[in-house]
């Protein structure tokens, strides 16, 4: 009985450091996205360049291109503010999911040790 106890210890802290190791990876994935997140933020300003003007480009193709940039720029709208936003909202989700079962390992972890001492005392109760 106390072998399979320290087993079961064994493997849930096995568990726990991976969850734990889990956290860390996604909050560096979180900040790295953040960050790719502001640089793509402050490259939404080159769509529009160069500029157009009736000197330096006119016409049916400037208007099919002026097109194109709008497009352009309303997917970079979605990509910057809804995708990315719902990427970090799913990591965060996933975070505080993983920081439950951190947190609900460590409590059996307790439970379980205090039940291994319980063993222990009681095995070496018996021996005397």
């Amino acid at each position: 009985m106390l072998l399979m106890e320290k087993a079961s210890l064994y493997a849930m802290q096995g568990t726990l450091s991976a969850k734990k190791e889990q956290i860390t990876q996604l909050k560096a994935c979180k900040s790295e996205l953040k960050s790719i997140k502001e640089e793509f933020t402050d490259s939404k300003s080159t769509i529009k360049k160069p500029e157009f003007s009736t000197n330096t480009w006119q016409g049916s193709l400037a208007d099919s291109f002026k097109n194109i940039r709008n497009d352009m720029k309303a997917a970079y709208d979605d990509i910057e503010g809804k995708q990315f936003d719902h990427l970090l909202d799913k990591i965060n989700e996933r975070i505080a999911s993983i920081e439950d079962e951190i947190q609900s390992l460590s409590q059996d972890i307790s439970s379980l040790k205090k039940t291994i001492e319980r063993l222990e005392k009681e095995e070496k109760e018996a021996r005397h």
